[in-house]
């Protein structure tokens, strides 16, 4: 594998999916931009974009925690198989809006479904040993989430899930990110966003000068 990984985490209104956005825009103005590969989790191929229905807007049947997790184990195994491996083998930057981060938050700490280890576990027997070569935390506390979130509108189901579940959700990634420090980045998502950008490209530049072309 000659590409780079990266992955985008957080919890509820971090602001995660405005950085991601904002890098795509950034990246699409390169000479290379063909050199960068964005994906998000669940969703990306008509698959796993009904898969995303299903998990964040299904309210006549709601899914049982084990099938919602194995519904995001799902969509990642396609994903994997179908566009990140392949793209990382011809030496592409993929950049994901999630990985199995979010499961070990989501589904592991907060709703209980089965320990960190054992999602891990999980997650290895179905997509190999592929890990992010960094992962940008955007951390940011459930109580101000909720503030931005009440400004937002209209949420998808796991959205709508009560301050103690974001509480737990927040401790899974602090688990995470302090169990795998080599890899994880901890941006604060209190910042301006054009702030938090800033620092993303600065750490980007040093961790892959080469594939910034000018």
């Amino acid at each position: 594998m000659s590409g780079y990984f990266i992955t985008f985490e957080g919890g509820e209104a971090c602001g995660k999916s405005t950085q991601v956005k904002m890098l795509k825009e950034y990246l699409g103005t390169l000479k290379n931009k063909d050199d960068f590969l964005f994906v998000r989790e669940p969703g990306g191929t008509p698959l796993t974009d009904e898969i995303r229905r299903l998990l964040l807007n299904y309210e006549i049947d709601k899914p049982l925690p084990m099938t919602e997790l194995l519904l995001f184990c799902a969509s990642r195994v396609e994903d994997v198989y179908k566009q990140i491996l392949p793209a990382l083998k011809n030496g592409k930057v993929v950049i994901a809006d999630r990985f199995y981060d979010s499961t070990i938050a989501y589904q592991g700490m907060a709703r209980g479904i089965m320990s960190s280890e054992d999602i891990l576990s999980l997650t290895k027997k179905i997509i190999g040993n592929l890990v992010p070569n960094l992962t940008f935390y955007l951390k940011i506390s459930p109580e101000e989430a909720f503030k931005r979130k009440s400004k937002m509108g209209e949420m998808d189901r796991i959205e709508k899930e009560g301050l103690e579940f974001h509480k737990q959700v927040q401790k899974g990634y602090d688990f995470i990110s302090n169990i795998e420090k080599e890899r994880f980045y901890v941006l604060d998502a209190t910042k301006k966003p054009e702030e938090i950008f800033a620092e993303i490209i600065k750490v980007l530049k040093e961790k892959i000068p080469n594939y910034f072309k000018n």
